[in-house]
């Protein structure tokens, strides 16, 4: 399909992080910080129906909302939204702020702005559609119309029923945990239509669940391995979802145009082979956005196995967009991990197994992993570029040893690997910049033999795919190594980056600076630099015109180095740290 609309989600990073306006400038200090928009749950939606007839509750995620409202505003294409329903900060995964509104009649499609204090947002565009808007409740009959006055009982009526476009609120306290089909809680074997997809979503302010930790379920939410099925164009949305060993699965044979936004995801008895909590495999087109995914493997009476991740884009995944999630406190190998591998044994007769591309991963926050942060295993930036920036990652690699075999351990991975003999191997570049690294490749537990562990590490595969670092903050603690040790170091270039703690700096990069960051506050997570920090303005120009917190970048005269812009007067809650 030519031109697909997940192009614009795969390039978010530049069209909403990477490319806004210059909002903010330096003037002594004195510095006016506008309200930052990042993404919703819905790009687009009815402005009618529903609840008093308003239309979509449209979700709008962010920094420097506000507590309240007071006097501030959305509007949408020029005009006042008709209702404000939640107005906070910190609400989100990651301490978002987040907005929940509804649009209203007089609506029509244009920018979302967000005004705080007189000052306006950047804008996310938001496209008014027909659609029907129906509702799940506890109180509910699936004998009803599905409206806000006479809802559905359950989420199984709500899938089998909506139509594309349609968008189905699940309210307080509803849970699917018994099985659909195919050992899932949900089965979604049906598809939306591009630019009118299907949607599950939370009611707002609501917990809904999908799934349970029952050994007689395997899944929470999948596509059936089904050949020829391919489920398309779905949002799933601020749902809770559980699961013995995967709570998400978008399988099926070419799955595309999927939103995954602000759910709770969590397998915390997970284990197993070739699986994780989240799997994506021969899918493409996938925004994975503000999702909080945690204690996955922490109930486990043993190591979980070393193919067992947090979130895993598999064979064949390509287009993906993984953004402002907040991963923690995982006892799995991986915490986010890329990797391909052929479905039918390899050969030139099997059409899967290539390496991957258009892989975009940005402003997240991962700390608690067994392995690694990050993983790029079988990547081909060639294709499409593979990008790692304004990412917060620390305690990854922590160890122990995988109970079935041993593993390597670092913050960010390049492997080089190949998926099978006789698919190409990757060529072109992997860009990892303005990264904040602390504590990464401790490999507690695993043998002194292994020195496939440190900060960064680039496997020796692929002799003609290279691991670019620009403007990172690597901080090691009790003889960590900023680059594994057995890493192909020809195969790793770059400058600008600042070095701490375990010693001297790779003396075959550039411009590299080598002092204590000087952080706010490591122990409570703090990672804003403090107004003495080197790493203000001793970066270079990467093309990132944002930071971690959407602060627009350079404040100074130079960028600076790591995942944050320091700045003089920040506006707004400029605390990025949350166990929740």
């Amino acid at each position: 399909m030519k031109n697909p609309p997940f192009r614009q989600w795969a390039v978010f990073a530049v069209v909403a992080v990477l490319s806004l306006p210059p909002l903010v400038v330096h003037a002594g200090g004195m510095g006016v910080t506008p309200p930052r928009l990042f993404f919703t749950d819905l790009e687009s939606g009815p402005n009618t129906g529903g609840q008093d007839d308003l239309g979509a509750f449209i979700t709008i995620y962010g920094e420097g909302f506000g507590v309240q409202r007071g006097s501030s505003t959305v509007t949408i294409a020029g005009q006042e939204v008709a209702r404000y329903v939640i107005w906070g900060e910190d609400h989100a995964a990651r301490s978002l702020d987040l907005i929940v509104v509804q649009p209203g009649s007089r609506v029509t499609s244009g920018d979302i702005l967000v005004t705080v204090n007189g000052v306006a947002s950047n804008p996310l565009p938001l496209a008014i559609r027909p659609g029907n808007i129906y509702f799940v409740s506890t109180s509910g009959d699936d004998s009803n119309a599905g409206s806000f006055a006479q809802p559905w009982r359950t989420i199984v009526k709500a899938k089998d029923t909506i139509s594309p476009g349609d968008i189905a609120y699940v309210m307080d306290g509803v849970s699917q945990t018994a099985e659909d089909n195919f050992s899932a809680a949900l089965s979604i074997e049906t598809s939306g239509m591009n630019g009118a997809p299907k949607a599950l979503v939370a009611y707002p302010g609501a917990t809904a669940t999908i799934g349970s930790t029952d050994p007689n379920i395997e899944f929470g939410i999948r596509i059936p391995n089904l050949e020829g099925l391919a489920a398309n164009d779905w949002v799933i949305a601020k749902l809770v979802l559980r699961s013995r060993n995967q709570a998400l699965e978008i399988g099926g044979s070419g799955s595309s145009r999927w939103r995954i936004v602000g759910n709770d995801i969590s397998c915390p008895v997970g284990d197993g082979e070739l699986i994780a909590c989240f799997v994506a495999a021969l899918a493409s087109h996938v925004a994975f956005l503000g999702n909080q995914v945690h204690d996955i493997g922490r109930q486990n009476e043993l190591q979980p196995f070393k193919t067992y991740h947090a979130v895993y884009f598999g064979t064949d995944t390509n287009h993906v967009e993984v953004g402002w999630n907040h991963i923690r406190d995982n006892d799995v190998c991986r915490a986010l991990q890329f990797h391909s591998s052929p479905l039918l044994g390899g050969g030139a007769n099997d059409p899967t197994g290539y390496n991957q591309y258009d892989l975009i991963v940005h402003d997240n926050l991962i700390h608690g992993a067994v392995c690694d942060g990050i993983n790029f295993a079988t990547v081909d930036p060639s294709k499409g570029p593979v990008r790692a920036y304004n990412n917060i990652i620390f305690g990854v690699g922590r160890g122990p040893t995988p109970r079935d075999e041993d593993a390597n351990y670092a913050g960010i991975y390049v492997s080089g690997g190949v998926p099978s003999e006789g698919r190409p191997e990757g060529t072109g570049v992997v860009e990892t910049f303005n990264n904040t690294l602390y504590d990464c490749g401790r490999a507690q537990g695993v043998s002194s033999d292994n020195t496939d562990k440190g900060a960064l590490s680039r496997g020796p595969g692929s002799s003609s795919l290279f691991m670019s670092l620009r403007n990172n903050i690597v901080y090691g603690l009790g003889g960590e190594d900023y680059i594994a040790r057995n890493s192909a170091t020809s195969l790793i270039t770059g400058s600008n980056n600042l070095w701490f703690g375990g010693g001297a700096a790779p003396a075959f990069l550039t411009g590299n600076v080598s002092a204590d960051p000087l952080f706010v506050n490591m122990a409570s997570g703090e990672f804003r630099l403090r107004a003495e920090s080197p790493a203000i303005d001793a970066g270079i120009n990467t093309g990132l015109n944002r930071d971690y917190l959407g602060i627009f970048r350079p404040q100074g005269p130079d960028y600076d180095i790591g995942a944050h812009e320091f700045m003089n007067a920040p506006g707004g809650d400029l605390n990025p740290f949350s166990t929740r």
